[in-house]
C-alpha cells in the first residue's frame, strides 16, 4: 500500500475527476480491461509504466478530453491497493469508474475474476525518480509542432513554447490524443529547429526544457520534475 495521499489542492486542480472537489477521497467503481497501453486514448505507445505502477482507463467524464493523461492515483478496493496512472479513457463509462489493467484489478478485488467492485481512489503524485521526459510526434518539425509530456509526477496544466530564450511564451493547446500543439488559427510550427519548452504542473510548479529539437520522434529530458 502507497503511503502518498491526496496533496492539498490537488483535487481541485483536476477539476473533472469527480463532483467532490473537497473531499480528500473518491468513491467509484472498477472493473478489469485489457492489459494494454499501446493504442490507448492517451497515445502512450512505447511507453514503459514505472516500476510498482499500474495501468488504468477513466471514465470519459473524468478524463477531461486527455487533460488527466498521465496522472496517478491511489486505488482502495476489497482485496487491498495499487496505484495507477490514466493511460486511457472509456467513453461509455459514467464518472468515477475505473477500467483497471489485470494485474492492477488482481491486488484492489483480490482475485482474477472479473466483475465490477466498489472502489475508493485518491489523486497523488506518481513518486517517479525519474525527470519528466518529452515526445515529439510523428510529422513534428519546424512547421508542425506536436508534443507530449510523459513521466510527470502531477497533472499537466499548461505547455509552453519559447523562440527567443524565454522572453516571450505562447501557450499550447493540448488535444485529445494527448499532444500539446499551437492553437487552431497559428501556424503549425515555431519556424524553428529547436526550442525551449515550459511544463506548468499542477502543485504550480514550472519545469523549463531549455531546449528541444523539432524533429520527429525526439525524445528530451528535463532536468527536474514536478
Amino acid at each position: 500500500m502507497h503511503g502518498s495521499r491526496l496533496i492539498p489542492g490537488s483535487l481541485a486542480a483536476v477539476a473533472g475527476l469527480a463532483s467532490l472537489a473537497n473531499a480528500d477521497v473518491i468513491r467509484g467503481q472498477a472493473m478489469l480491461t485489457g492489459q494494454v497501453t499501446t493504442g490507448g486514448t492517451c497515445s502512450f505507445a512505447n511507453y514503459t509504466l514505472p516500476r510498482d505502477i499500474y495501468g488504468v482507463g477513466i471514465g470519459g467524464g473524468n478524463w477531461a478530453g486527455g487533460g488527466k493523461c498521465g496522472s496517478c492515483l491511489d486505488v482502495f478496493g476489497p482485496g487491498g491497493s495499487a496505484r495507477v496512472m490514466i493511460v486511457d479513457s472509456c467513453t461509455s463509462c459514467a464518472n468515477n469508474r475505473l477500467n483497471l489493467f489485470s494485474d492492477a484489478f488482481r491486488r484492489i478485488a483480490g482475485t482474477d475474476q472479473g466483475g465490477i467492485i466498489d472502489v475508493e481512489f485518491d489523486v497523488v503524485s506518481c513518486d517517479i525518480d525519474e525527470p519528466i521526459v518529452v515526445r515529439n510526434k510523428v510529422g513534428t518539425s519546424r512547421y508542425h509542432f506536436s508534443l507530449q509530456v510523459l513521466n510527470a509526477n502531477l497533472p499537466i496544466t499548461a505547455l509552453h513554447v519559447s523562440t527567443d530564450g524565454g522572453q516571450n511564451w505562447e501557450e499550447t493547446v493540448r488535444r485529445e490524443y494527448n499532444f500539446f500543439e499551437r492553437a487552431t488559427g497559428q501556424s503549425g510550427g515555431f519556424s524553428a529547429d529547436r526550442v525551449m519548452v515550459r511544463v506548468s504542473c499542477s502543485n504550480g510548479r514550472r519545469v523549463i526544457l531549455p531546449e528541444v529539437s523539432a524533429a520527429e520522434l525526439v525524445v528530451t529530458r528535463a532536468p527536474t520534475n514536478c
